[in-house]
């Protein structure tokens, strides 16, 4: 019998854990501004979540894995201190980017987690003023 495995809240753990941990990112973005797809009611920008993610089960020979894929939304506006939210925006993908492209995750249950990024890209936020919006599109293999 194949067993299949939804890694997904092991994935949103994982990333959340990997961002907090890089001190290149939260120099970008704190720690306290990184969220799961949930984000307060008054955010502070700028700010880091993790959107929804899906599960494509996988079928093994005597086993089974799964595909979580979603995307890391970045989200930054303008300000004293960010003069150029475009170029910032670029900046921190680029950095969620070099966390997360490559990273292989052993959890505690010997679940493997290799992740992969397949899409990075910066638009304009059209709902906020002189505001940038960030995607980083991942894929993490769980056997």
């Amino acid at each position: 019998m194949t067993t299949t495995i939804d890694a997904s809240l092991s994935v949103r753990g994982a990333v959340i854990a990997a961002f907090k941990a890089d001190a290149a990112l939260t120099a970008l973005v704190p720690a306290g501004r990184i969220y799961p797809s949930k984000t307060p009611a008054n955010v502070a920008w700028p700010f880091i979540k993790l959107g929804v993610l899906m599960n494509s089960p996988t079928r093994y020979d005597c086993g089974g894995g799964g595909d979580v894929t979603g995307a890391v939304h970045v989200f930054v506006k303008g300000s004293a201190s960010i003069l150029d939210p475009e170029a910032r925006t670029y900046q921190i993908n680029k950095e969620i980017v070099r966390v997360l492209d490559g990273l292989d995750i052993v959890l505690a249950d010997d679940l493997s987690l290799g992740f992969t990024v397949t899409l990075s890209q910066v638009m304009e936020d059209g709902a906020e003023a002189d505001a940038y919006h960030g995607v980083v599109s991942i894929v993490a293999s769980a056997t």
